[in-house]
Order: C-alpha cells, then structure tokens, then sequence
C-alpha cells in the first residue's frame, strides 16, 4: 500500500508539472525552495569531500537538476564512421584459417524456413595500419603501468603536471567496478589544446572533448590545464568505452560485437559520474531531484486528462509533498529501449539527453542500486555482461533448433531479457522494468527527505 501511494504521488508530480499547469503559485514556490536548498546542501557537501584526503577522486561542479552533466555533453556517442560493423558469428566458429565463412542471420524476422545464408568474411588477428595521427606532430611519448600516452608538445602556455599518474588514478577507479573488462595497455593522444584537436583530427566535433576510435583502439583528447576536473571526468567515459570494446572484441576473435549501446553508453557515463565522487555525482542528484515517469504511465495520464478527469485534493497534497523540482523525464518502455535502433529513434527526435540519462537509470539500477562506494550487484552486473556476449542455438516456433543449408546449428545472440532472467532472476523485461521503478521511488523518496531536512 505504500508503494502504490508513493507511485501515485510520482505520477501526479508528472501529471501538474509536465502535463497540466494545475499546481498553485504558492506550492510551485515550494518545489523550487527545495531545488534551491539542495544546491545549498549539495553545494557545502562537496565542500565537505573536497577537504577529505581518504579517497582520490576527480573533483567536479555538481548541479541539480541537468539531465546530463556539462561535460557529457561532449561526449555523446563517437560518430557513426568510427563505429564498427558488427557481425553476428553463426554455425560453429572455427579457427582453422585466416578467413572464415560465417551465416549473417542477424535478421529480426527470421523464420524457421531458413532461406539461402548470407556469408560474409571475416578477417581474423589481422593487424591494421594505423596512419600516426596529427599531420606530422613530434610527439612526445611517455608510459605508466597501464598507458601508451603521446601528448603533443606545447607551443605556448603549461601542460596539465603529471598527466599520467592522472590517469593511472581513473585506471584505479574503474578497476574497483569493472576490473573483469580491463587488459591491456590503452592508448592516449593528448593534444595541446582544443585549437589544435579540432584540427588534425576530422571526426572530432566542434563540440567534442574527447572520444574512442574503435578501429584505431585509441582514445583523443586534448589537454585542459584550467579544467582538469572536466577532462579527467571524459577522460573516464572514453577509457570506460575502450574497455566495453575489448571486451566484447578480443583480439582473439575473428568477429565483430557490437555491444549493446544502452550498456556502453550507460556503464560509462556511470563510471564518469563515480570518479567524482564514489557515491555519484550530477548523474546521480539528477536521478534523485528529477521527476521520472514511464512511457506506458504517461499514455495512461494523458487518457485520464483527456476524458476530463482533473487531480484529486490527495493527488495535490501528495505531489506537492514528493517534489524538489520541476523538471520531468520520461523513460521509454524497457522492451524497447534495449534495442539497437532506441539511440536513433532517439536522435531523431531531439531527445539525446534523456536517452542517456535513462541508460545511466537502467545501469545503475542493475550495477549500483544503493548510494555505496562499492557496487552492491556486481557480481550479477559481471555475469550479466558475460552473458551478453555469448550464443546460444536460434529455434523456432516449436522449439526446434534452426539449421542452415549446410545443416550447421544456427546461433544468436543472447538476448537481453535472457541474460537478465540467468543473471537476475527477472522473469522477463516486464518484471525488470517493475522492478526498477518500486526501486526507483522508494530511493526518490528517502534521498529527497534528506534535502527537505537538509542532511544529504
């Protein structure tokens, strides 16, 4: 019953701020005093954290209520050439040769007719010329246990000091979370400032601060010794991206995985939002602060407005109890927000931020549900992105397993509902979502009451 109370409380904060302007000057002055006072607090807190010496950390500006961070917004997806093609393995993989015949099924409306296979050929451990980048710079090359830095000379001003042992601080962050990604030295172009980045690298855009390059397996950035905090924070987003990548692409392997962009992009904003502090940082006052509501809730609202049924004086109280803030997202159904084509749709409708703050939601959900400084699900969050990688034999309608023309067994991918179901327990993506919105109001509930009594 508490549950259903609090919901209802969420869904009428959506209903008067976002749908309807129903909400009296008086409790709107309300909700923006409680914005304004968690600043305050939040304002003291990282006061607070930034004289504390127990934990290194990258120190940055957190703000309530911005879905996405300042520095985020550099960082949104590399651009679409940098990305690889992906190749779904099919039959049995063999290792025998250079080059292997492998049946593409990655087609959403195969059938238990399985028509002529498409064969594609993948080259395997075949090393790839990388042309040396920034149109004959004498880089300067340094190394630490984890790094391969070439940082660009400068030609006025200073460098940011000790550029690598910065790094290496992040390597240890994400080694805490993600430990199981992480092999290998990872590459680092650092150049002298923004000027000289936007020039000599032509996928970098006018507002990019740093991004991946997955076939050059190499992260760009250019130094910003008046902003480390910013950088580094990118820094992590891109290092977590390089990772994701290796891991789901071993050397070892003679095809292409792409991993699933809403855990790509939603593992590394969270390990950008950690190394701010280990609780979390603007990401994480955004998932507090933020009025969060699904898709299907939404249609359910507007249903209820538009057949001319107005909020009830409960409806009012309890909204006008539960706000800090005015600001409202909607999630996208779960079912469809994990397909590939969600960032897309996404993109094309202007609404880029929101997709990433929902992936960030979902991950967090998944990997760090409660406000610790060590993850409280990894060890299903580690199986999960294990699972997401291995194949599984296609069936059909009847549960037959599927054979190509060659009478090979034809495999797939492992979907994202089954990997949650082996690693979770979630019974489908239904009882996922559910899940995930009774953990999300209640965590809205304790932490808002915490600003209200000005102890966060």
């Amino acid at each position: 019953m508490q549950s259903d109370n609090m919901r209802k409380a969420a869904i009428s904060a959506v209903i008067i701020f976002c749908l309807s302007p129903i909400l009296s000057a008086e409790q709107n002055g309300l909700a923006q005093s409680f914005l304004d006072k968690a600043r305050k607090v939040k304002a003291a807190d990282s006061s607070a954290v930034a004289s504390s010496k127990s934990e290194p950390g990258i120190q940055t500006q957190e703000e309530y209520g911005n879905t996405i961070s300042s520095s985020t917004l550099s960082l949104i997806r590399p651009p679409k050439d940098e990305e690889p093609t992906q190749v779904i393995p099919q039959g049995e993989v063999e290792t025998q040769t250079a080059k292997e015949e492998i049946v593409n099924t990655d087609k959403p409306d195969a059938s238990a007719s399985v028509k002529t296979p498409q064969f594609k050929k993948v080259e395997k451990n075949a090393p790839q010329k990388i042309k040396e980048p920034g149109h004959g710079i004498k880089w300067i090359d340094s190394s630490t246990r984890n790094f391969s830095i070439k940082v660009e000379p400068q030609t006025s001003g200073i460098m940011t000091p000790n550029l690598g042992m910065k790094f290496e601080t992040v390597y240890q962050i994400l080694s805490k979370n993600i430990s199981w990604m992480m092999s290998g030295k990872a590459k680092v172009y650092v150049y002298q400032n923004r000027q000289s980045f936007l020039k000599n690298e032509p996928v970098a855009s006018s507002w990019s601060g740093a991004f991946f390059s997955p076939t050059e397996d190499r992260i760009v950035m250019y130094d910003e010794p008046n902003n480390t905090s910013k950088m580094l924070s990118q820094f992590t987003h891109e290092l977590t991206h390089l990772f994701v990548e290796e891991f789901y692409n071993p050397p070892s392997e003679g095809y292409k995985l792409e991993p699933p962009i809403w855990l790509n992009e939603g593992l590394a904003v969270n390990m950008e939002d950690i190394s701010s502090s280990t609780k979390g940082g603007v990401w994480a006052n955004d998932l507090v602060v933020i009025n969060i509501i699904s898709q299907s809730e939404k249609l359910k609202l507007l249903s209820r407005l538009r057949s001319g049924q107005g909020l009830t004086a409960e409806e009012r109280r309890a909204a006008a109890s539960n706000m800090v803030t005015a600001k409202t997202v909607v999630f996208t159904n779960f079912a469809d927000f994990v397909k590939s084509s969600s960032y897309d749709i996404a993109e094309r409708k202007g609404d880029v931020e929101n997709w990433y703050f929902q992936a960030y939601a979902m991950v967090r959900f998944l990997f760090r549900s409660k406000n610790s400084n060590y993850p409280d699900k990894r060890i299903q969050f580690e199986q999960f992105t294990k699972l997401m990688k291995t194949f599984e034999d296609k069936k059909d309608a009847k549960g037959n397993v599927m054979r190509d023309e060659h009478g090979r067994k034809i495999k797939k991918r492992m979907s994202t509902e089954a990997a949650l179901k082996k690693a979770y327990g979630f019974r489908n993506m239904q009882d996922f979502e559910a899940k995930f919105w009774k953990w999300l109001i209640e965590m809205q509930r304790q932490e808002r009451q915490k600003i209200k009594n000005a102890q966060f």
